[in-house]
């Protein structure tokens, strides 16, 4: 689903320095999911939506309360207004 969203131009994984444009959207291991993106309430909205998708498609639950959102180089208060949409810890 993140590969889907990103590829049509929805979402915006974070953009590697020095790496002729080569963003990073996702990582999935074994049962976590590492979600890295630009700060943009869309990219939040899109992320809440993928989650919630998730859900319905898979039958499985997101575990709302392990859900964490962190921060490279943005304001505390953007990230509490985040954290606060997606029912998250910071």
């Amino acid at each position: 689903m993140m590969t889907s969203i990103v590829e049509a131009g929805l979402y915006h994984g974070y953009r590697l320095r020095n790496h002729d444009g080569v963003s990073l959207s996702h990582l999935q291991f074994a049962d976590d999911t590492l979600i890295f993106g630009e700060k943009s309430w869309a990219n939040v909205r899109y992320m809440w939506a993928v989650l919630i998708l998730f859900e319905q498609v898979s039958g499985l639950k997101v575990n709302f309360h392990k859900r964490m959102l962190t921060e490279i180089n943005i304001s505390a208060s953007w990230l509490e207004e985040a954290t606060s949409m997606l029912n998250c810890r910071g």
